[in-house]
């Protein structure tokens, strides 16, 4: 029997009619909607909070993907994707307190950073200038040169080195293969191919060449004098400001130093060795025997005195008026060298260190009890508590540093500062996390499961749909708010209005965005 051509009509209009009696409590659940812009804590799998200070964040998967706004609606200036890439963006108006452990003389000039496989990459922008690095294979460089005009620099492992500028310098190649850098290290100029088959140097005015490196070598300094080996047979260096020269290197060496100074002024240096080696300078000498196992060396003027041996393990300096380290050693018992801005101690090395460290607007004062604990206080000028650190490592990590804080249980990294590998992969094992400033308080547990954001205005609570509490203070009272079952059931409790109930929020808390504080 043929089909009836309205038969799909009429059995739409019967299932529509069955749905009118659910119709009603399906509009009273969208009504019961949180909106778009109001809290929302479902941990570890999506979070969308007002946070301390008015900013907006969102958060998936326990932190793995965040983003950041100075307020809702604002412009991004933090993402994230944790381990592997998170970016800030700066300006002239904002004092970032997420970003208060990063280096602060460096940051306060950039437009922007970005940390990519930490510790390893990072790319900074400057207002004229960027810089890319990934560690230890390659860094990019772009600036202007002196002429003012854009330039670029790229080093790269093991040894590349090529750059372009206005100026005429050259700074082509490609380490061993071949290339020419000027001004590079110590040279003015060095030009090589296929290193070690042939290198080129060029310094203070004289030239030299080497074949097989370090075998064959010779070149005329810039007074015309020869600089030849024959290595490791013999040889003599004259590069102008000094001469030496070897025989069956390393058994016989010898040098004169400050030759551009009176024959008195020079310093003299020989060796057999390893048996025996002097140096001499004026009124200072030194020698050593068994190198490197005993040395001695003294200054009548300064009073200087060292004496080492047997090496490693004694070493006794005194520095008269000379300026060096005040060193006593009897390693691995007992250590201490006092020098400027430093003075350490250590007792059966590397278990305790005491040090004091002077800066030019600070000091510090800590310890170390290897590999567990590791803590210094910092003080200014006038005894002011300017910083402190604390890591009792695997527990808990702290740091508070110009009026910031961040406290953290636990830690897994024993007795180093590392706050880029804390943020980007703490929140992996950080049970609890707590940072401060500029009057906030952020909390959270591990994955963001429960969260506290606390500012002057008010303090918000969550517990992943479960719970939360809004607490604030509205004219002379304080007004708590409290939602239930993913925003399903909401109240408000004041002592002026006792308890009244807010509409449901799906799927919760549903609380508005926070007023921004004037800073």
């Amino acid at each position: 029997m043929a089909a009836r051509p309205h038969a799909p009509l009429v059995s739409a209009a019967l299932g529509l009619h069955s749905a009118l009696p659910a119709l009603p409590a399906l509009l009273a659940l969208a009504a019961g909607c949180a909106a778009p812009s109001d809290d929302v804590h479902l941990a570890p799998l999506f979070s969308h909070l007002s946070t301390a200070g008015a900013e907006d964040e969102h958060e998936a998967l326990g932190g793995v993907l965040r983003t950041r706004r100075d307020e809702r609606g604002g412009d991004v200036r933090e993402w994230e994707v944790h381990p592997l890439v998170c970016h800030d963006e700066y300006d002239d108006e904002r004092d970032d307190e997420h970003d208060d452990e990063h280096d602060q003389g460096a940051r306060m000039e950039e437009s922007s950073f970005t940390r990519f496989l930490v510790p390893l990459g990072t790319h900074r922008e400057w207002p004229d200038r960027t810089q890319t690095q990934l560690l230890p294979l390659v860094r990019i460089d772009r600036e202007p040169d002196e002429n003012g005009a854009q330039g670029w620099r790229l080093t790269a492992w093991p040894l590349t080195l090529w750059a372009e500028d206005s100026t005429e310098r050259l700074q082509q190649g490609v380490f061993p293969f071949a290339g020419a850098w000027e001004n590079f290290a110590t040279y003015d100029r060095l030009a090589f191919f296929m290193f070690p088959l042939y290198l080129r140097t060029e310094r203070d005015g004289g030239t030299y060449h080497h074949l097989l490196w370090p075998i064959f070598g010779w070149g005329h300094n810039r007074r015309g004098e020869l600089d030849a080996h024959l290595w490791p047979l013999a040889g003599v260096s004259r590069p102008g400001h000094s001469e030496g020269g070897f025989l069956a290197w390393p058994l016989v060496t010898w040098s004169r130093e400050g030759l551009e100074r009176p024959r008195a002024g020079q310093a003299t240096t020989w060796m057999f060795w390893p048996f025996y080696g002097e140096r001499r300078q004026q009124t200072y000498s030194a020698w050593n025997a068994l190198w490197p196992f005993f040395g001695y060396a003294e200054d009548e003027r300064s009073g200087f005195v060292s004496w080492a041996g047997p090496w490693p393990f004694v070493k006794v300096q005194r520095p008269g008026t000379s300026g060096e380290a005040r060193i006593s050693r009897a390693w691995p018992f007992y250590s201490r060298v006092e020098t400027d801005g430093l003075d350490s101690r250590w007792y059966l090395w590397p278990i305790f260190n005491q040090r004091h460290e002077t800066y030019a607007s600070s000091e510090r004062h800590g310890e170390v009890v290897f590999p567990f604990w590791d803590h210094f206080v910092e003080d200014d000028r006038a005894g002011k508590r300017v910083g402190s650190w604390s890591k009792l490592w695997p527990l808990y990590q702290y740091r508070e540093q110009d009026g910031r804080s961040r406290f953290a249980f636990p830690t897994l990294i024993p007795l180093l500062h590392v706050p880029d590998v804390d943020e980007h992969y703490g929140w992996l094992w950080e049970l609890y996390r707590s940072e401060s400033g500029a009057g906030r308080v952020r909390e959270r547990a591990w994955l963001g499961l429960w969260r506290r954001e606390r500012d002057g205005g008010e303090v918000r609570e969550y517990a992943s749909g479960l719970w939360s509490r809004r607490t604030y203070r509205r004219a002379d009272e304080m007004v708590r708010e409290t939602s239930l079952l993913f925003g399903l059931l909401r109240w408000r409790a004041s002592r002026s209005l006792g308890l009244e109930f807010l509409a449901p929020a799906f799927p919760g808390p549903g609380w508005p965005a926070r007023e921004r504080e004037e800073r």
